[in-house]
């Protein structure tokens, strides 16, 4: 999974794709939001070599905080890369992300009638 900031600034990927994007004529990228589907096709602002790992830099203007977007790389029109992207702006990896730590409600014997599933 690769993580991105949610804003529109050039941000860098590196990946190890199926083919050598480097020697690709056109290369093009699909991101897709999970949930709502919104997309956006990208083309790279620069290409380089990283040994076996290809440096994409790149911009987008869907990325907001807290969702996750499929990735496919393609170049030439055959598939070079799939991926999930998680956008956040949070930079200290070593604490957990928590997500809707404020709508969990524990169990409770006391309240044993109240859930429905």
């Amino acid at each position: 999974m690769i993580i991105l900031q949610p804003n529109t600034s050039n941000q860098t990927i590196s990946i190890m794709p199926r083919v050598d994007l480097s020697t690709a004529i056109t290369v093009s990228i699909r991101l897709r939001r999970d949930g709502d589907g919104l997309s956006e096709n990208i083309t790279p602002l620069a290409i380089s070599s990283n040994g076996n790992f290809s440096d994409l830099d790149i911009s987008s203007t869907i990325l907001s905080e807290g969702s996750t977007y499929f990735m496919e790389i393609e170049a030439d029109d055959n598939l070079a890369y799939r991926d999930k992207i998680f956008c956040t702006s949070q930079n200290d990896y070593s604490i957990k992300h928590v997500v809707a730590q404020t709508n969990y409600t524990p169990y409770s014997s006391t309240d044993d009638n109240t859930y429905i599933i």
